[in-house]
């Protein structure tokens, strides 16, 4: 019952993505917003998979540290 509502939860956040790369305009001007993005998908992950702490943290830590980095280039092209 558990792997199910695991499963569910990744195929519900794929489709978000899809959904919002899809409606997205075209004329942005930012190209770093896929880190951010890429970002919040790991630390969803993390979430998901807190069961397993290495995991869980592990995919936190990577989700951190994308959008430090973001936030560092944005800076610096300002």
């Amino acid at each position: 019952m558990d792997q199910s509502w695991l499963i569910i939860g990744i195929a519900i956040v794929i489709v978000l993505l899809a959904v919002v790369f899809l409606t997205r305009k075209k004329k942005r001007t930012n190209k770093d917003n896929t880190l951010v993005t890429l970002g919040m998908v790991f630390v969803v992950l993390g979430i998901i998979f807190g069961d397993d702490r290495l995991l869980g943290y592990s995919f936190i830590g990577v989700g951190v540290l994308l959008s430090i980095i973001s936030a560092i280039r944005r800076r610096n092209e300002t």
